[in-house]
């Protein structure tokens, strides 16, 4: 992934609000599939390049029938790709936005974080004088 993507929150807005309700249904699904912990963990190991299955299980530290469910799901939604080589199948992402939102996302987290960090501390100085 050697993308460079910008954007503006011009077309944040512009597309928020043009978004047809059909369209809210897709992306709301896209980030139940995603809400799944394990899921994250699978995409974490294929961002870069693609996995075996086992692979996979021996990076999460899961079950092979687990990681199956998981990477089959995902596959039906678009998110990742397969290939099969002999009795292998070796998945990758097929859908690059779904790194860049967990990004986005991790970066959030990380901001509410420190903002929430920022106030403890002000509120125990406050209590301290």
């Amino acid at each position: 992934m050697n993308k460079k993507i910008t954007i503006t929150e011009e077309e944040v807005k512009r597309w928020h609000l043009n978004m047809p309700d059909e369209m809210l249904e897709a992306v709301s699904n896209r980030f139940k599939l995603l809400s799944e912990p394990m899921r994250l963990r699978i995409l974490r190991v294929i961002c870069q390049e693609e996995h075996t299955v086992q692979e996979i299980v021996n990076e999460v530290n899961a079950s092979q029938a687990n990681i199956s469910k998981h990477l089959s799901l995902m596959y039906d939604s678009g998110i990742v790709n397969r290939r099969k080589e002999g009795l292998k199948c070796y998945y990758r992402i097929a859908d690059d936005s779904v790194v860049y939102a967990c990004y986005l996302f991790s970066i959030g987290v990380v901001e509410n974080l420190r903002d929430r960090l920022d106030w403890v501390q002000k509120i125990s100085a406050d209590m301290s004088n």
